[in-house]
């Protein structure tokens, strides 16, 4: 497949040019496609458009201080590294920051002594050599080097280096790897296996298997935790540090007159998302079963991803505004806490292809199928294809959170300069879309075939991802009146938790 055009004429009228620039974005979105999927630069050759074309649409694309930042450093100041056998391009700005020497890494806390920023933009290479031991890696020397660098530093590329960036552009780190993929669920196809507190504590092979388990489903279970409140905390600190909030480190779940959160009442609980009105909300929830002797009160899981993935099959406007519609949600008790954030129910990983955003998750999964059928069928490879679970990163929902609906800044924003029944009418129909919306996407979360129900029993730990899992509780049966129940809670962040599946899979290679 080959994208060059004739070189003898160059584009002048304004529609013209617009094509070749639409053209040219479409060319650099595939080729970045191609490095994404790790195909290697025969595929990139091929896509590389003739030397008029890129030079005549990057002229009409750049600013006057952005034509003279590209000619002076990008494209005229690239070395050429000989690699198995032929001849890559890589920026020597870029060379130089890969450098792991103890001058530029400090070598027990793994931190660097100097500022990407400080490299000059006028470093050459003065000299390529082939590393000793590398397997292929080159030993670089520098002309115009960091200040306080002198003739003699030397930075040591591997072979590994080399080729990643070649066919990906990406460098070799412990932070990559294959991590679980989201497994959807429903109450016939739930997977949740129940791990024993005791091989929990001291197995850090099946640590591993719960932040798999909790990256593809979400919800796990331990059990025989000892009835303490302690507990817990151990068995979160397994993961990370465990989250302190205006409820403490942990925090207690039992039925109290005049209660100030929902939890604390004897009714059912619908989904809901724990402390979504925080701008971060904690990533795990865990809740310890310490007493229970009541008939009722049942713990019901459902996955949110499920339910997004349900209503974007059978109504993809509702979808997009539960995706594009921020609402507010607050827990207000003035005397003490007055927390507020605004943000929509669903939230994805950005949807960007090469330099392209696209705004609607629609748009985006068809641009990438389209792609990547180009790419595997071209090249024989095998990129694999993204479905909405893969693009859901969050979902917030908890009706007894919610705020009054208002207009959010940015909407505030846009309509400051109309008058006030435009306002009004702006609002009006933010809620009645947004209502709407909801109650869809209500229906497949609540739905019996979505539910993993269990009545948890002493010395039972359940772990779930708060940011896709949603959680509720049946409501008390009037024979548990008086009845012990007890349960103790905590909270675990995202980057700790991401953290310890990196290095636990760094540790067992799988």
């Amino acid at each position: 497949m080959n994208f060059a055009a004739p070189t003898s004429r160059v584009a002048t009228s304004p529609k013209q040019q617009r094509g070749l620039q639409t053209l040219w974005s479409g060319v650099r979105q595939y080729r970045n496609t191609c490095k994404a999927s790790g195909l290697g630069q025969d595929c990139q050759n091929r896509c590389q458009p003739s030397k008029s074309l890129q030079r005549s649409s990057e002229r009409r694309e750049m600013k006057p201080a952005q034509r003279d930042l590209h000619t002076s450093t990008a494209v005229n100041a690239r070395a050429t590294i000989p690699l198995d056998g032929k001849e890559v391009e890589i920026s020597p700005i870029l060379m130089r920051d890969l450098c792991q020497c103890p001058r530029c890494v400090h070598e027990s806390s793994r931190q660097r002594l100097y500022s990407t920023a400080d490299i000059p933009k006028e470093i050459l290479v003065r000299s390529i050599e082939s590393g000793e031991h590398q397997n292929g890696g080159i030993n670089v020397r520098w002309t115009n080097d960091l200040p306080g660098f002198d003739a003699g530093h030397v930075t040591s590329i591997s072979a590994e280096t080399l080729r990643q960036i070649n066919s990906s552009g990406t460098i070799p780190s412990p932070f990559q790897g294959a991590t679980p993929r989201h497994q959807l669920w429903s109450a016939a196809s739930a997977n949740v296996p129940d791990f024993t507190y005791e091989t929990y504590m001291k197995d850090d092979a099946t640590v591993y298997e719960v932040v798999k388990q909790l990256k593809s489903h979400g919800l796990v279970f331990i059990t025989g935790c000892p009835g303490v409140e302690a507990s817990v905390a151990e068995v979160g600190e397994r993961i990370g540090p465990v989250r302190d909030t205006l409820y403490g480190r942990t925090w207690d779940v039992r039925t109290v007159p005049k209660a100030i959160n929902a939890a604390y009442t004897s009714g059912d609980l619908g989904f809901h998302t724990d402390l979504l009105y925080f701008q971060d909300p904690p990533h795990l929830q865990l809740l310890h079963c310490i007493q229970s002797s009541s008939k009722g009160g049942a713990s019901v899981f459902a996955d949110g991803f499920r339910a997004a993935l349900d209503l974007y099959d059978t109504d993809r406007d509702a979808f997009n505004v539960l995706l594009n519609t921020p609402v507010n949600y607050h827990y207000e008790h003035p005397g003490a806490n007055l927390y507020m954030a605004t943000k929509p129910v669903f939230q994805t990983r950005p949807l960007r292809i090469g330099t392209t955003t696209y705004e609607t998750l629609s748009e985006f999964l068809e641009s990438w199928e389209a792609r990547r059928q180009v790419v595997n069928k071209t090249h024989g490879t095998n990129v694999p294809a993204l479905t909405v679970g893969d693009c859901l990163e969050k979902i917030t929902w908890g009706p007894p959170f919610l705020a009054p609906c208002s207009l959010d800044p940015q909407s505030m924003e846009q309509t400051q300069h109309l008058n006030s029944s435009s306002c009004e009418e702006a609002l009006n129909d933010k809620m009645d879309l947004w209502h709407s919306a909801a109650a869809k996407f209500n229906a497949f979360l609540s739905h019996p075939d979505g539910l993993h129900e269990r009545l948890m029993k002493p010395g039972e730990c359940v772990i779930f991802d708060n940011t896709r899992v949603l959680h509720s509780r049946r409501a008390f049966d009037s024979e548990d009146v008086g009845k012990a129940r007890w349960l103790r809670g905590t909270y675990v962040d995202r980057d700790p938790y991401h953290s310890k599946m990196r290095v636990l899979r760094h540790k067992f290679g799988t």
